[in-house]
C-alpha cells in the first residue's frame, strides 16, 4: 500500500469512535488512533511507549493476563470485557476484539466503550433487586438494610434513616437507621417540608450533605428517607433521581405492607373496641402461666368478672355510651394490675383477668377488691353520670383446677354466685 493511500487510511481509522490499537510482545503500546483520547482520556501521543497493562484496572489484571494468554494461543479473542483508568481517575468498560500477528510480533486490539451500557445494567439489575426486597424480605429493618446495600453501589452512603409520621402529628417514628444514623440532624419542619413538597432535595445540614427523599403515602401518613452523603460536592444526576424515586415507592410499599399485616394481627389477637386481648390471646398467655406455675411451683388466678347494671345504662343512654363505658371500664381494670398481667375482653360486658403470679388467695382478693372498687366510681357521659359495679369470680391454681377449663368454669362459676348474693361483690 502506497503511502498517501495509508495516510488517507489512517485518516479514516482517526475517525473511529472506538481505539485502536496495536502493542508489542511486551504489552507496549505502538500504536494508537485518536479514538483513544475519548476512550482513555489520554491524546494518543501521549500513550505511545506505555505498557497496556499500566492503564488496567488492578482487580481486572489477572483475568485481562489470562485473555492476553489465549490471543497468543489462539490468535484471537472476540467480546471480552475489563476495566481501565482513566486519566480523570474514572473508571471506563471496555468491550475488546483482539488477534496476534506472528508475522509483526504484534497484538491489534479494537475497545469500544461499554461504560453507559454497564452503567445501565447495574442500574437496572439494581432496581430488580431493591424491588425483590421489598416484596420478599420480611420485616422494614431487614428490607432497609439490603436496599442500602444496593444504593451504595451508586451513591456514596454515609448513613442512612427511614421516618415516619401520621398526618396532623407532629411526632416522627424512626423506621430504620444505620450506624452513626442522621435523622437526629432534620428538624420536624425540613421533614415536614420535603414530604409535602413531594421532591428529591439536596441540602447542607449541620456540615452534612443530605439526600432527602419522600415517601408517599395514603392521606393517613407521611415520611421520609434520609441518605447523608460521603462525597461533599455531589450533584443529583436523573440516574439517582429516578433511582431514589423508585427506591422510595418500594420502601413506601413494604411500610405500608407491614403495618397493614401489623393492623390485621392486632385485630385477629386484641378487641376491636376496648384494645385489650381477645380470647385467642388469652388462651396463648394463660397456658404459658399454666406451664410456668407447674415447672415454678407457682400459684396464679383467674378473675371472671361481669359488669352490673350494664344493660340498663346501654338501654337508657344508647350504644354510644355503652361503648364508652366498655372502653374506661377496661382503661379502669388495667390500670389496676401489673403490666405482667393480662386482661381480657371476653365478650359483651364481660371481662377475665389472669394474675400471673400470686402469694395466696389473699393477694387475688386484694386485687379484685381494686378492680371492685375502681369500677364503682360513676361515669360520665354528655352531662350525665352513670353508676355501675362489678360482680367478681376467683379460681386460683392448683386450688380449683389444673387446666384452664377448670380454672376458667371455677371463676365462672364463683362470678354468677356473686351476682346471686346481690351483685357489686368477690366470690
Amino acid at each position: 500500500m502506497d503511502k498517501p493511500l495509508l495516510d488517507s487510511f489512517s485518516e479514516y481509522v482517526d475517525l473511529l469512535l472506538d481505539a485502536i490499537c496495536a502493542v508489542d510482545e511486551d504489552s507496549r503500546i505502538i500504536y494508537i488512533s485518536n479514538g483513544a483520547h475519548r476512550v482513555f482520556g489520554y491524546p494518543a501521543e501521549e500513550l505511545i511507549g506505555k505498557r497496556m497493562l499500566d492503564l488496567l484496572h488492578p482487580e481486572d489484571h489477572d483475568k485481562t493476563q489470562q485473555s492476553i494468554d489465549s490471543v497468543m494461543q489462539d490468535k484471537h479473542v472476540l467480546d471480552f470485557e475489563n476495566r481501565y483508568i482513566r486519566k480523570d481517575g474514572q473508571v471506563v468498560h471496555l468491550l475488546w476484539s483482539t488477534s496476534w500477528s506472528d508475522k509483526h510480533k504484534m497484538r491489534l486490539g479494537v475497545a469500544r466503550d461499554i461504560t453507559r451500557i454497564k452503567a445501565a445494567e447495574e442500574m437496572q439489575n439494581s432496581l430488580i433487586a431493591i424491588s425483590d426486597t421489598a416484596h420478599r424480605t420480611n420485616g422494614i429493618k431487614q428490607i432497609c438494610q439490603q436496599i442500602l446495600f444496593h444504593l451504595d453501589s451508586h451513591i456514596s452512603i454515609a448513613t442512612f434513616g427511614v421516618e415516619v409520621s401520621p398526618i396532623n402529628d407532629s411526632k416522627w417514628h424512626t423506621i430504620f437507621e444505620s450506624v452513626g444514623g442522621c435523622m437526629h440532624m432534620l428538624k420536624n419542619e425540613v421533614k415536614l417540608r420535603i414530604a409535602s413538597d413531594n421532591q428529591i432535595a439536596l441540602e447542607k445540614i449541620d456540615d452534612k450533605l443530605m439526600l432527602l427523599v419522600p415517601l408517599v403515602f395514603d392521606e393517613e401518613s407521611h415520611g421520609i428517607i434520609g441518605l447523608a452523603l460521603m462525597e461533599q460536592d455531589y450533584s443529583l444526576n436523573e440516574n439517582d433521581r429516578a433511582l431514589l424515586t423508585f427506591t422510595a415507592l418500594q420502601v413506601a410499599t413494604a411500610i405500608e405492607r407491614h403495618q397493614r399485616f401489623e393492623r390485621l394481627q392486632h385485630l385477629a389477637l386484641y378487641d376491636a373496641l376496648t384494645g385489650l386481648p381477645n380470647r385467642e390471646l388469652f388462651q396463648d398467655r394463660v397456658q404459658r402461666s399454666l406451664l410456668r406455675a407447674k415447672r415454678e411451683q407457682n400459684h396464679f388466678a383467674l378473675m371472671y368478672m361481669d359488669l352490673d347494671k350494664f344493660k340498663e345504662a346501654n338501654d337508657t343512654y344508647g350504644h354510644a355510651a355503652g361503648d364508652q363505658l366498655l372502653k374506661e371500664s377496661a382503661r379502669r381494670i388495667t390500670d389496676c394490675v401489673r403490666e405482667t398481667d393480662t386482661v381480657v375482653r371476653f365478650g359483651g360486658d364481660e371481662f377475665v383477668v389472669l394474675l400471673e403470679t400470686v402469694e395466696n388467695r389473699l393477694g387475688a382478693l386484694g386485687v379484685a377488691e381494686k378492680i371492685r372498687l375502681a369500677l364503682a366510681e360513676p361515669y360520665e357521659w354528655q352531662e350525665h353520670e352513670i353508676e355501675l359495679s362489678v360482680s367478681i369470680g376467683i379460681a386460683l391454681f392448683p386450688e380449683q383446677g389444673e387446666e384452664i377449663t377448670q380454672l376458667l368454669a371455677a371463676a365462672d362459676e364463683a362470678m354468677y354466685k356473686a351476682k346471686k348474693r346481690g351483685k357489686n361483690c368477690i366470690r
